[in-house]
């Protein structure tokens, strides 16, 4: 019996083994490897994988596709080296787009409704009523129009808010709509909140940087639900410690885990939430990607598919 065709698991070592098991059943054509066997390099058809070596990945002769562990591609290490003929499927399923809906409503109404002074007050058993206006009154801004911003702009306007939406290319929104670089500034002025939902490439990095933040309302809030590359650090502190802005929640940074003594989660104006705002889980995520497997190989073309000219 010829050998059956591989897939390799590139994730973290804890999580290989129950992907393996999971993805196994939905299919069996296939065998699926960890990355720490050596798999035979002939024999590579897929790589799925998060943080995975583009330099790795070149070295199979016979690989069809790179399945990414999520909706970003920039966690593929050395990306600009991968091969032009091998195509990147990204992965973006229901339960992510949930948990970061979820996630946006939390973070904004937590600042809206002041939480972490209302938990203050009671670690220090202070009786204090607190009061704010109500929904309407905020500007929400939200940088991104995938299926994650749409969703989340979404959410925030059956709240109430009163959302903008800034992307890089022209559409017909229910919102007021900014595209383009030019139009940073006019989107940002007046925002009570801004919540980045762009993909990492280079023209969004260090997007948020002290210009921007300063163009919103004095006292608002920033929150990053992308990359830390996003966000230009010092910047952020700078607006944060003069008090142009009162607090940022932050969920991705350039070095993770976050060091002990970082100055991030020693900042009394900022909320770390570890990278915890959306993922997929490992019920669903190998559903979605063996539904993902299936299409290409009956040469149909998985939705989202990694764009090089565009950079996610």
């Amino acid at each position: 019996m010829p050998a059956k065709p591989i897939v390799a698991i590139k994730v973290g070592d804890h999580l290989i083994q129950p992907w393996i098991d999971r993805m196994t059943p939905l299919l069996p054509e296939f065998d699926f490897i960890s990355w720490h066997d050596n798999p035979d390099q002939d024999l590579v058809e897929y790589v799925i994988g998060w943080c995975p070596d583009a330099r790795w990945i070149n070295g199979f002769p016979n690989i069809k596709a790179v399945v990414s562990v999520g909706s970003g591609v920039d966690h593929i290490i050395h990306l600009d080296e991968l091969k032009d003929t091998i195509p990147v499927i990204r992965t973006v399923s229901d339960d992510l787009i949930q948990r970061v809906r979820e996630f946006a409503a939390l973070s904004v109404l937590s600042w809206h409704r002041q939480f972490p002074q209302i938990i203050e007050n009671n670690s220090i058993r202070e009786w204090k009523r607190f009061s704010m206006e109500t929904s309407s009154y905020y500007k929400v801004g939200v940088m991104g129009y995938g299926s994650m911003g749409k969703a989340v702009a979404e959410t925030l306007s059956s709240l109430g808010y009163n959302v903008s939406v800034w992307a890089n290319s022209k559409r017909d929104l229910p919102y007021n709509y900014y595209y383009g670089r030019d139009s940073l500034s006019k989107f940002a002025k007046d925002l009570d909140i801004l919540i980045c939902l762009l993909p990492l490439t280079n023209e969004t990095e260090n997007i948020l940087n002290e210009e921007l933040m300063r163009s919103m309302n004095q006292g608002g809030c920033v929150i990053n639900f992308a990359r830390g590359a996003h966000l230009v650090d010092d910047d952020l502190f700078k607006v944060l410690d003069d008090s142009h802005l009162s607090a940022a929640y932050l969920d991705g940074f350039r070095e993770e885990p976050l060091p002990y003594n970082s100055k991030f989660l020693s900042h009394e104006k900022v909320i770390v939430t570890f990278h915890s705002a959306g993922y997929i889980s490992p019920d669903i995520g190998p559903k979605v990607i063996a539904a993902n497997i299936q299409k290409f190989e009956r040469n149909e073309t998985p939705w989202p598919m990694y764009n090089r000219e565009k950079g996610f």
